[in-house]
């Protein structure tokens, strides 16, 4: 039975997040990485809340765990949590195992255009993201930024934008570092790695059973404003996530594909 543990770690005046870059300077979290059962070991630094830092730690088996917390290295860091005055808060659960099959994933993908006033687990929020981030992109670069607007005030902005968010309570933000991404000659790659890593997060929605819809019907200029998007950072589509109502239908032609023999030929 695998565990993940979400740890908040919150200091003063920045203390957690060097808190964060000590235990990666030091080592303790590739050690920590090697120990025989962690699956991941990972810190996220928040923007909404620069005081705090976010600790994904995750074990196949709670007795890895349990050994895990008699390691030395636990002193290490908890004499560390003590040298910053941090304050923890600690969630623990059993991660989702009831995945799809690859083929039921991508024949069960389609748009929903209208979804429950229900909350997304962060759960299943954490497993969509975790798929943007182990997606393909050009050398490697990752130029993908991702922002999930989840705030009554974050949504407000995305209405103001674009009239398609059709009642999801969160929505992922795909955009892309021009700065980052791959150049060469006259050509960047910043839109399609944007788009692949879209699409790995669309179809981990899918697996999840969490409703998506790419959109890219929005005011991407309006966007930038509204979110204070610096200039390098490019929109390149909106993914609504939520819970379809029970009364959507969807949509009609949906299965409606072509034959291979009109889009593919072998040479």
């Amino acid at each position: 039975m695998n565990l993940v543990i979400n740890i908040y770690y919150t200091g003063k005046n920045g203390s957690a997040k060097e808190f964060a870059k000590e235990m990666i300077s030091k080592g303790i979290v590739d050690r920590v990485r090697q120990e025989k059962g962690n699956k991941r070991y990972e810190y996220f630094f928040p923007e909404n809340d620069p005081e705090t830092v976010l600790l994904i730690d995750g074990w196949e088996s709670k007795e890895a765990l349990d050994k895990h917390h008699k390691s030395p290295m636990m002193r290490e860091i908890a004499e560390l949590r003590e040298k910053y005055h941090l304050k923890i808060r600690v969630e623990q659960y059993t991660p989702i195992t009831d995945s799809k099959d690859f083929e039921t994933v991508i024949r069960e993908r389609t748009a929903t255009r209208k979804f429950k006033d229900k909350k997304v687990e962060m759960e299943k929020i954490n497993k969509i993201l975790e798929a943007g981030r182990l997606a393909p992109t050009a050398k490697n670069l990752q130029p993908q930024k991702i922002y999930v607007a989840s705030s009554d005030e974050a949504l407000e902005k995305i209405d103001k934008v674009s009239p398609c968010r059709y009642g999801a309570p969160v929505v992922l933000i795909v955009c892309s570092d021009k700065s980052m991404a791959f150049t060469k000659d006259d050509y960047s790659t910043y839109e399609m790695d944007a788009s692949i890593v879209a699409t790995h997060m669309m179809l981990e929605a899918t697996n999840v059973g969490v409703d998506n819809i790419w959109i890219e019907m929005f005011d991407k200029e309006e966007l930038k404003k509204e979110f204070n998007l610096a200039d390098n950072i490019e929109p390149i589509c909106l993914i609504p996530i939520g819970y379809k109502t029970d009364d959507y239908k969807g949509n009609p032609h949906h299965h409606q594909r072509k034959d291979l023999k009109e889009t593919v030929k072998f040479i």
